[in-house]
């Protein structure tokens, strides 16, 4: 049986800045003063995955790569998809320029396996906080 993950980017949470998370000054799908913006805050801003954003930062900048493309290129790659059972990736994207820029990422190929350690470790440190679905019914 194939298996296709979506919301790579944790429902964006993964690309916003954890100090605006915080502070609530987020606009958007992230406002929690819309309907919208409170589900993504009552799902993501919690203690451990704020301080876990800052770390996802960390890496990203080490690997000298976006945060969108260390999240695609750690899902396509890194993770337990397997091309060879089916497995693959749902991708989405507002503008046409972040369509692009997952695109360019996931041709870059796989991490260097010493950033793809790091991921795994910081999906370790919050596996148990993490939300299983983005969009709780």
């Amino acid at each position: 049986m194939a298996f296709y993950a979506y919301s790579a980017l944790a429902g964006g949470f993964l690309v916003k800045d954890a100090h605006v998370l915080n502070r609530g000054g987020s606009q958007g799908c992230w406002d929690p003063t819309s309907c919208g913006g409170k589900i993504s805050s009552d799902t993501y801003i919690k203690p451990l995955l704020l301080e876990v954003s800052s770390e996802w930062e960390a890496i990203a900048n080490e690997a000298r790569v976006s945060k969108t493309a260390l999240a695609y290129r750690w899902v396509m790659y890194n993770s337990k998809l397997s091309a060879e059972h089916g497995d693959g990736i749902i991708i989405g994207a507002t503008r046409g320029s972040q369509l692009e820029e997952t695109l360019r990422a996931i041709e870059d190929g796989p991490l260097d396996e010493s950033i793809a350690k790091k991921v795994d470790k910081v999906w370790e440190l919050l596996k148990d906080e993490a939300p299983v679905d983005t969009y709780p019914v």
